[in-house]
């Protein structure tokens, strides 16, 4: 059984209020930087951890960083766990987003659909458990990879979305048994 402690990157600094989606040099906030603090008090009671994953993003990188010297553990980068790719809406308003913007197929020229992200999310956790079989690792990732994996294991269908409330930092403790999937919110 291995516990995957799925964590999204804490608030970004963002002044222009733009998509950042997979655009460089957007780091953490100093909201986002205490959010990661946070996150790893809420992640200290459950060590000792096998490993540290991050996707490769700045943002990411960063809250990784902070639990990482928190905790003790180098960070792994996986590009498996990056963001979901928003293609030309990078840079643009939010308003400038389709509605919805994830969908289950692909829909909206150059927006990943949410079987995409879930199969890539999904491989990455076989892997996962493949390599820790009976362990706990953390992985940092971004909002729509981790909610869309989320709603899969807790057999939830994809108008539940935009309405999942996973602030930045939050911590999910997701237990992963053959037979079975456990989800839980830490607080």
């Amino acid at each position: 059984m291995t516990t995957l402690y799925l964590v999204r990157h804490g608030e970004v600094y963002n002044p222009t209020g733009i998509i950042y989606g997979r655009l460089p040099n957007f780091g953490l906030s100093d909201n986002g930087r205490a959010q990661l603090q946070h996150a790893a008090e809420l992640l200290a009671p459950h060590a000792p951890f096998e490993a540290l994953y991050a996707s490769p993003m700045q943002r990411a990188q960063e809250s990784a960083a902070i639990l990482g010297a928190h905790l003790k553990l180098e960070i792994i980068t996986q590009d498996q766990i990056i963001e979901t790719g928003i293609g030309a809406y990078q840079g643009k308003g939010f308003e400038d987003l389709p509605k919805p913007y994830i969908t289950e197929e692909p829909v909206h020229e150059g927006i990943e659909c949410a079987a995409s992200i879930r199969q890539r999310i999904l491989e990455w956790t076989e892997e996962i458990c493949r390599r820790h079989p009976d362990g706990k690792v953390i992985a940092v990732s971004h909002r729509d990879p981790i909610i869309v994996t989320l709603l899969h294991w807790t057999k939830k269908g994809l108008e539940h979305l935009p309405d999942f409330d996973l602030p930045p930092g939050g911590v999910h403790e997701i237990t992963l048994k053959e037979t079975e999937t456990q989800v839980r919110f830490l607080k």
